[in-house]
């Protein structure tokens, strides 16, 4: 991670000018770095560092909006920053629950909150149709974490007969192409 190209100071600009082609362009590549980062640094699993990596973008994302930000320069470590302890916060919860997965679920944020805030109406409109795209079980699994006011990873397994662990992979799997999808039809 060379301090080069570590200047997102334009990701801010960006927000603030409410610039959505910049801001989708910059912070792909700020995630990416930083999912990397996650999973290079801290080991995290590559699902972890995703949650991990959005939430610290939402909590950020926010900061910035309402202008929170005093050092623009230094953007990029104070994501990392956030990031990482997302992450240990993540390891601490798993860790105090003896890796019980109930305990450790509403540490993850829920997708509905996160699309929510951080994707307009327009691209609320590309993800109806990115959901069409998806065979019957999935849409049907998805929209199964979207409805829900809140999100029991093992109540959801129990209900399509999923382990834990196929539950949270697929709905990571799922997310992934939804957004790939909505970013391909921009």
């Amino acid at each position: 991670m060379s301090s080069v190209t570590s200047d997102y100071s334009g990701l801010i600009d960006a927000i603030l000018r409410d610039d959505r082609a910049a801001v989708d362009y910059l912070s792909s590549e700020l995630m990416k770095r930083v999912i990397l980062y996650l999973r290079v640094r801290m080991g995290a699993p590559e699902s972890i560092a995703e949650e991990c990596a959005y939430q610290a973008f939402s909590d950020v994302f926010e900061m910035i909006r309402n202008d929170r930000i005093s050092d623009r320069k230094s953007i990029f470590k104070y994501f990392l920053t956030a990031s990482r302890n997302e992450y240990l916060r993540f390891k601490k919860i798993e860790q105090r629950s003896d890796l019980d997965p109930s305990l450790t679920e509403n540490f993850l944020p829920e997708p509905a909150h996160q699309l929510e805030k951080l994707i307009d109406e327009e691209k609320q409109k590309q993800l109806k149709k990115c959901l069409q795209q998806l065979n019957d079980t999935n849409r049907s699994f998805i929209l199964t974490f979207f409805s829900a006011s809140s999100v029991n990873l093992l109540e959801i397994s129990e209900r399509f007969n999923f382990s834990y662990a196929k539950t949270r992979t697929l709905k990571t799997r799922i997310m992934q192409e939804l957004q790939r999808c909505v970013e391909k039809n921009k």
